[in-house]
C-alpha cells in the first residue's frame, strides 16, 4: 500500500529535479530514496521514471503520480491543522467580551474553575462576538444586551457604569453632585485608553464633535490624566481594578447608554460544561 512517506519523496524528486539534492533536502541517503521510489512503482504497478545511465527523470505517469501527490498531502496537511485546532478548543475556554472588565475577574474565575484548561480573552465588537460564539471561536462571550436567540443561554450579571473624571479646575467638575450628559462635552478634546471596546462606540454616538486622543500605553495615558485638564472616563469596574485617580473629581454621567448590564452568554450545548463558571457570577447589582 502507498504510504504518505514515498508521497512525500516523490514530491521532493520533483521539486528538486535530481536523487542527490531531493535525497539531502530530506535528510536521507540516495539509495534509500531510490528504494521508496521503487517501492512505489511496484505498489503502483507502473513505471513513474525513464531511466538513463547516471540520469532519472518522471515520465507521463510520474507527472500524473505527482499531480495526485500533491493534492493528498496538502489533503493530510489540512486534516492536521483542523484536527489539532480541535484539540486546542476542547482544551481551551475562550472568552470574548464588548468590554474589557469582565475579563479581569472571568478569567481568573474560569482558571480557578478549569485548572486543566487554557483560558483566553479578548475584546471584539459585538457581532464579531456572536459569530465567533456561533463558530466555536469562543466558549463565552459577554454582551450588553441580550441577543434573543433560543440556541443561545444568557445570564445577566452585574452592571457596569461609565463616569467622566475631571481635574478639580476644570469648569465641569462643579457638576459632580449634580451629574451631567455626555452631549455637553461634545466638542471637547477627550483623552481615552485603547481597549475599551463598547464604550468607544458610546462616546462617538453621542459626543460627534469631540476629538479623542487615544493612547495604547496604560502607564502614558495615566501620565496625561494627572498632568494635563483633559477630560477622560473611568468606570465603576476600573475604579474597584486600578483605584481612582487622586486629583480627579468624578462626575456621573445621565445619559442611559452609560451603564450597561453584562450579559454572560455560551451555546446552550455547552452550558452543562460551564455551568459552574455561569453559578459563581454575582448578581445584576
Amino acid at each position: 500500500m502507498v504510504d504518505i512517506t514515498q508521497l512525500q519523496h516523490l514530491a521532493a524528486f520533483h521539486k528538486y529535479g535530481t536523487l542527490s539534492q531531493a535525497a539531502e533536502a530530506l535528510h536521507i541517503s540516495q539509495p534509500a530514496l531510490s528504494r521508496s521510489m521503487q517501492k512505489l512503482e511496484e505498489e503502483l504497478q507502473v513505471s513513474l521514471f525513464d531511466r538513463q545511465k547516471n540520469k532519472i527523470r518522471l515520465n507521463h505517469n510520474g507527472q500524473l503520480a505527482v499531480d495526485h501527490a500533491r493534492r493528498i498531502l496538502e489533503s493530510v496537511q489540512d486534516m492536521a491543522e483542523q484536527v489539532q485546532a480541535a484539540d486546542r478548543r476542547s482544551r481551551t475556554i475562550s472568552l470574548g467580551s464588548c468590554v474589557p472588565a469582565p475579563t479581569w475577574t472571568a478569567v481568573p474565575a474560569l482558571s480557578n474553575l478549569y485548572p486543566g484548561m487554557t483560558i483566553s480573552s479578548e475584546i471584539q465588537e459585538m457581532p464579531r462576538l456572536l459569530e465567533g460564539l456561533r463558530s466555536g471561536l469562543y466558549q463565552i462571550i459577554v454582551l450588553p444586551c441580550d441577543p434573543g436567540d433560543n440556541e443561545l443561554y444568557c445570564q445577566v450579571s452585574d452592571r457596569e457604569t461609565l463616569f467622566l473624571t475631571l481635574p478639580p479646575g476644570h469648569p465641569f467638575a462643579k457638576k459632580a453632585e449634580t451629574g451631567m450628559y455626555l452631549e455637553e462635552l461634545d466638542g471637547e478634546t477627550v483623552l481615552l485608553f485603547s481597549t475599551i471596546g463598547f464604550w468607544h462606540s458610546i462616546h462617538v454616538k453621542l459626543m460627534p464633535h469631540s476629538r479623542f486622543l487615544i493612547q495604547h500605553d496604560r502607564a502614558t495615558f495615566n501620565e496625561l490624566v494627572n498632568t494635563t485638564m483633559l477630560p477622560s472616563f473611568m468606570t465603576n469596574k476600573s475604579i474597584r481594578y486600578f483605584g481612582k485617580k487622586n486629583n480627579r473629581v468624578l462626575v456621573p454621567l445621565l445619559n442611559p447608554e452609560t451603564s450597561i448590564d453584562f450579559h454572560y452568554i455560551c451555546k446552550k450545548s455547552k452550558y452543562p460544561k460551564l455551568k459552574a463558571f455561569f453559578e459563581q457570577l454575582p448578581g445584576k447589582e
